[in-house]
């Protein structure tokens, strides 16, 4: 809980401060690593880009030549055409070397932590994986998943894996559940970060996670295969833990502080038990802490939300921009700017929208003119105040708890103040001159 205080405090900072390296864990021997990718360089940094909205023109150029628009067609379009193709893992044939089986496959010796006082209290254990990267496939070996779950250290080896309802990892344990087999999971840790923001990503249908994390990569990852289990992960990674879940086998996991500033509740949860665990010699241990906002998945968030542009574009061409802010981000709620602006037309958008995966249960989004910079929430808020007309600017969905707020237009037949433009073109010019600091 000590490093999580700190790295909270840290995360608070302007610009989310510094990634924060703890050498010296208490009865651990490896070092922690926390906010890593909580800033905007540093995400830019970690996916080798400049700037994020690099992301949106690489995305838009790889769905532009696919016909059909439907979202729920996107993951077989982009899995079978070229662009997408080329980024297929590479397979090795062997284990990777550098990550050696521990002596002990004690997952209580490594340094994972526990973020607030009530976590893991249900059953007494504290500690979880935090950026868990997990593995699976369908029995067959079929439609690879990585997602980013909840990890429990339950013991020794053992763990509860928190997968939500409809998630990759839930669709594999029903198959594998209906087999009669146990399923086999493998738990990465670290490694090249796009495999993380991939993981992380709520990506459509069953795309693929590692030939997407050589997509933002640039070039395939490499994948090679676990010690115990039958599956693969990217090489890279500074530790690996690998088990299986039996089907129907179960167990309570939580409460977990998440980033609505309360506890998720105790849920049943699948449990692993662990059959190896293989990490570096030198191994850093990734760890983050979820929280209210601003923290570091805040920061990661924003490649996703360069890359969702791209895809609500191809859905919905008249959607200009979108911006997630940090307070609305985790409950699919956005600011969203859009190129036609009559009362129907936003009405249509919105609808459009709500049928999208990312906005199934989005609790409001505000719709501003495309004009609208910058696309801020205190610029939003600003517009919704003196602009919108609530009595018929509030949209309703009614088979839902979803409202959207039209705000692209004054009712009032009013002049908007502006600078003249002559005059904000000299004070730019002369700005250093007045010695602003």
């Amino acid at each position: 809980m000590e490093i999580a205080a700190v790295t909270d405090r840290f995360c608070k900072l302007p610009g989310g401060g510094p990634a924060l390296f703890f050498e010296r864990p208490v009865d651990c021997r490896l070092p922690v690593v926390t906010n890593l990718y909580g800033s905007r360089k540093r995400v830019c940094m970690a996916l080798g880009i400049e700037k994020l909205g690099e992301l949106t023109s690489r995305m838009r150029d790889l769905l532009d030549p696919l016909p059909d628009t439907r979202v729920t067609t996107l993951d077989r379009q982009l899995a079978s055409c070229a662009g997408f193709t080329r980024f297929f893992p590479h397979v090795s044939a062997e284990c990777e070397p550098a990550l050696a089986c521990a002596k002990s496959s004690d997952l209580t010796a490594f340094p994972f932590l526990q973020c607030w006082p009530e976590d893991g209290s249900s059953t007494g254990h504290p500690r979880y994986m935090t950026v868990a990267q997990v593995h699976t496939t369908g029995p067959h070996g079929e439609a690879p998943n990585c997602g980013l779950y909840r990890v429990q250290v339950l013991g020794a080896d053992e763990c509860a894996i928190q997968w939500k309802a409809g998630s990759g990892a839930a669709r594999h344990a029903e198959m594998w559940r209906l087999s009669g087999q146990p399923m086999p999971v493998a738990i990465a840790l670290g490694g090249d970060p796009a495999m993380l923001f991939s993981a992380m990503f709520p990506l459509p249908g069953e795309l693929d996670e590692v030939t997407f994390a050589g997509f933002l990569r640039g070039a395939p990852l490499t994948a090679a295969p676990c010690s115990t289990v039958p599956l693969r992960v990217p090489v890279g990674a500074e530790l690996v833990v690998e088990g299986y879940v039996q089907p129907d086998d179960t167990v309570m996991e939580g409460p977990f502080g998440n980033h609505s500033g309360y506890y998720s509740p105790a849920a049943p949860a699948s449990r692993m038990t662990v059959t190896a665990v293989r990490h570096r010699t030198d191994a850093v241990i990734p760890a983050t802490v979820v929280g209210a906002p601003p923290m570091e998945d805040c920061w990661m968030s924003l490649a996703w939300e360069r890359l969702l542009l791209a895809f609500i574009q191809k859905s919905v061409p008249l959607v200009h921009d979108i911006h997630f802010p940090f307070e609305w981000m985790f409950h699919q709620s956005a600011v969203i700017s859009v190129s036609d602006t009559g009362p129907d037309a936003v009405r249509a958008i919105v609808a459009a929208l709500w049928n999208l995966p990312w906005f199934a249960v989005s609790k409001i989004v505000v719709v501003v003119a495309a004009d609208a910079e910058p696309l801020t929430l205190p610029h939003a808020a600003w517009l919704l105040i003196n602009a919108a007309e609530m009595r018929s600017r509030i949209i309703r969905d009614p088979a839902s708890p979803r409202v959207a707020i039209d705000a692209t237009a004054d009712p009032l037949p009013r002049r908007r103040l502006a600078i003249d433009s002559h005059i904000e073109a000299r004070v730019r010019s002369r700005w250093n001159d007045y010695a602003v600091t």
